[in-house]
């Protein structure tokens, strides 16, 4: 069971910022995952967390968004994947 309230979009008591925020993770085209809607309880650190995804994910434009590719972005990953032993 969840410690944080999950808001979902099709709940008619979930506040408009946080519906708001909800419309705004679909138009992103990340699927809705959970810590998507738990951080949904206060819209502005989704907002915040949604800049950092977007940036390591090589979506969006303008300053301040990753230029590496999504094959460097994969082999980073795997990169550090293998020097922390972690499995993959």
């Amino acid at each position: 069971m969840a410690r944080l309230p999950l808001r979902h979009e099709d709940d008619p008591t979930t506040d408009p910022k946080i519906l708001a925020a909800l419309e705004r993770i679909a138009a992103s085209g990340f699927p809705a995952l959970n810590v998507f809607r738990a951080l949904a309880n206060k819209p502005e650190a989704l907002d915040g967390f949604m800049a950092y995804v977007m940036a390591i994910y090589n979506t969006g434009t303008g300053a301040g968004f990753s230029t590496i590719t999504p094959k460097e972005t994969e082999l980073a990953y795997t990169a550090a994947t293998v020097a922390n032993n972690c499995h993959y």
